[in-house]
């Protein structure tokens, strides 16, 4: 009876390794091994598939340390919706106006018009900061959105222009640019050109041209995106016919401008948006998931770059041989057509976007036709990152758009107040001889070329770059069947399901056959096992007999 009992436990202990390794196989466990350290330059958990609150407390991602929080909170947020995130509140201490100025009115409808704000257009937005006075200095800003949306009082404008006015100190204008197809790159230009003319003569409040009569009060120019290319235009513009103002910028400020309408910069391919899905998983059991690149513009490059190339045409008014003209597309403006009057410029973008080069490119040239130029670029940042300062609901600010915001008002005031910028290069030749005299003679012009003020900004808030987050751990030694079950309810019925079944179908028919074997192999072996002994004692007779 005992070889009876050893078949049953060996069964046994079969059907429990069988139904273990089963187990582990159903509920798709990550891979043991070393726990993953995953280093990128972008990486972000995937944190917007809800809607609540909670969603960016990040509880389960304590060590998320190549990203701050609020970085990875936008993140999250803006790659499932695009469209969300952007500041929601005025700057304290900073009232509003509103001008319809004579004859700068248009109507948007579904003919002419794609934005969501139909009906009459054209009124104009004015943010006076506190104690502001027809002295004030005065700043106009083209808001974004591709020529073809947006107004001053929508797509976060509104809060965009009210920081701008608290933190410059200057009088912040928003115009109601005729929108393409109503407009087009001829018309807006002209309507940015009419409301500079306009603001350099009146200020926010009547009787303010009569007050201080042949004064100029200074003038900045700044534009986001779209507007960014717009008022590079205005500045280019204005060099070119100083007439048109009467006096010089004092300044002008960009936020990820876009300027290259030929849309061709090699980050539309070095920067395009990936998300990198992982085997592995964080503590909380959300999935590793990694986004690099363009958060806001999503689609491969030759997409991503035909549609912008189709929107630049279509602002141009479908006139191909603009996206090379250097005043509509500066990007291909030189050296030289920066050379004159031009103002300081300040630029600060993202270095994840599709159009960081649009930046870069036209900082280089001005500098080198003359301009005093600051470029700033922020790590991890998306276009115009200022206007999610706020920290896309978070509750913390997002440090690269409150920084960016923060270094527009140095740049405005210390230019205003102190007739300087904040800082600037020196540039010498070898054993400090001129420029000229080393390499940059190539493209240095004597007494005249400069190189861009740069910085390349991290967030300070980030001081680890070695982890991403706290994944599950190495657990070979210790994977108990408590860590299968827990491994197991977490999976998908879909999952569970069919893998439970084909563990059981499996267990049953190898159960079979394995006890089938092993009954079989018991019955041919026990008559042997009776006979060896007896045959074993007559060969030890045997040999006794023989005297061996």
């Amino acid at each position: 009876m005992q070889p009876k009992s050893g078949r049953r436990g060996g069964s046994s202990m079969l059907l429990l390794v069988l139904l273990a390794t089963s187990c582990l196989l159903g509920s798709a466990k990550p891979s043991r091994g070393r726990p993953r350290t995953v280093r990128s330059v972008l990486l972000a958990s995937d944190l917007a598939g809800r809607t609540e609150p909670e969603e960016c407390k990040l509880s389960g991602h304590k060590d998320l340390h190549l990203l701050s929080p609020a970085t990875a909170c936008c993140y999250g947020k803006i790659v499932k919706n695009t469209s969300c995130c952007m500041d929601q509140q005025i700057a304290p201490g900073v009232t509003r106006k509103t001008l319809q100025r004579k004859g700068m009115h248009w109507n948007c409808t579904e003919e002419n018009c794609w934005d969501t704000v139909q009906g009459p257009r054209g009124r104009d937005s004015f943010w006076l900061p506190e104690g502001a006075t027809c002295s004030t200095p005065r700043t106009l800003y083209t808001h974004g959105g591709s020529w073809m949306y947006g107004s001053p009082d929508t797509d976060s404008y509104a809060q965009l222009g009210s920081r701008l006015a608290k933190v410059t100190g200057t009088v912040v204008m928003l115009t109601d640019y005729p929108l393409v197809p109503a407009g087009n790159y001829s018309s807006i230009l002209q309507w940015a050109i009419d409301a500079l003319q306009w603001l350099s003569l009146n200020g926010p409040f009547e009787g303010c041209d009569e007050e201080h009569g042949a004064k100029r009060v200074p003038l900045f120019v700044g534009g986001d995106s779209s507007g960014g290319g717009t008022t590079m235009s205005l500045v280019l513009t204005l060099a070119k016919r100083p007439q048109l103002l009467g006096q010089k910028l004092a300044g002008a400020f960009f936020f990820s401008p876009w300027t290259n309408l030929m849309c061709n910069t090699p980050e539309y391919y070095s920067n395009a948006f990936s998300k990198i899905q992982g085997s592995g998983k964080f503590q909380d059991d959300s999935k590793l998931t990694m986004y690099t690149g363009d958060i806001l513009f999503q689609e491969v490059t030759p997409e991503n770059a035909d549609a912008f190339n189709g929107n630049a045409v279509d602002y141009l008014g479908g006139d191909f041989e603009l996206q090379t003209d250097p005043i509509a597309s500066p990007f291909f403006a030189q050296p030289a057509d920066f050379a004159g009057s031009l103002p300081p410029l300040y630029f600060a973008v993202g270095a994840s976007e599709s159009i960081l080069g649009d930046s870069v490119r036209v900082a280089q040239h001005a500098a080198q036709g003359g301009c005093d130029v600051i470029l700033e670029v922020y790590h991890g940042m998306w276009h115009v990152f200022p206007m999610y300062s706020e920290g896309c609901g978070l509750g913390e600010p997002l440090w690269a758009g409150a920084y960016a915001i923060n270094q527009t008002g140095l740049f405005v005031r210390h230019i205003h107040e102190q007739g300087r910028l904040p800082y600037k290069l020196k540039v010498e030749g070898p054993n400090g001889g001129p420029p000229e005299s080393s390499i940059l003679a190539k493209f240095w012009q004597p007494s005249v070329s400069k190189v861009p003020f740069f910085r390349y900004l991290y967030d300070p808030n980030v001081r680890h770059f070695s982890k991403v987050g706290e994944l599950l751990p190495n657990r070979d030694a210790t994977y108990s069947y408590k860590d299968i079950m827990k491994d197991l309810a977490k999976q998908s019925p879909w999952i569970v399901l069919p893998s439970l079944t084909g563990a059981a179908v499996t267990i049953f028919v190898m159960g079979f056959c394995l006890g089938g074997l092993t009954e079989f192999g018991g019955e041919r072996a026990a008559p042997g096992a009776r006979v060896a002994p007896r045959g074993l004692r007559a060969r030890s007779t045997g040999a006794a007999a023989l005297g061996v």
